[in-house]
């Protein structure tokens, strides 16, 4: 299966969750207008089961295009944030949810974001894991957690998926 990811919108993921960017320009006045607030993300969430919060930092070896993908994960708890430290492009790819709760692999897509994309997945939703593309990616992630195995759930694509990306063709 050949997936050809597209640039990364708010409308277009917005079935997996919803994004923020890093706009210096929007937002309003802070510490007595020295900087500025950036609106964010809004619509975290999570379970009262997962009570500890976490704030990660991961670090991305970068990978080349064409990519072959893994496995699709999701926290079925917890809305999940990441936030670019430092990266150029990154990869990613969503799958809704069949009604088993299985992911819809069928009906997969992939996305390709810059390094201003802030990414919230809502809970529950099939996602790849960050893919780092043009060289090594330093992102922060928060979420909660419960501590056991609801935390993460972790599925193999029973056929091969490859992502790939045209910056002429994004369907």
């Amino acid at each position: 299966m050949r997936l050809h990811a597209q640039p990364l919108t708010a409308k277009a993921f917005a079935p997996f969750g919803s994004l923020a960017a890093f706009d210096a320009a929007g937002g309003r006045a802070v510490n007595q207008d020295r900087g500025r607030r950036i609106p964010g993300i809004a619509d975290l969430a999570h379970d009262a089961a997962a009570t500890r919060p976490v704030l990660d930092v991961y670090h991305l070896n970068p990978s080349p295009l064409p990519f072959t993908l893994a496995c699709f994960e999701r926290h079925v708890l917890s809305s999940q944030v990441f936030i670019p430290i430092r990266c150029a492009r990154l990869l990613l790819a969503v799958a809704p949810n069949l009604a088993d709760g299985q992911p819809d692999i069928a009906r997969a897509q992939a996305f390709m974001a810059d390094d201003s994309a802030i990414i919230h997945y809502n809970a529950g939703v099939w996602h790849s894991p960050l893919i780092a593309l043009d060289g090594p990616a330093s992102l922060s992630m928060l979420m909660w957690e419960a501590g056991d195995a609801r935390d993460c759930a972790e599925v193999v694509p029973p056929m091969t998926i490859e992502i790939v990306y045209d910056e002429m063709k994004t369907d």
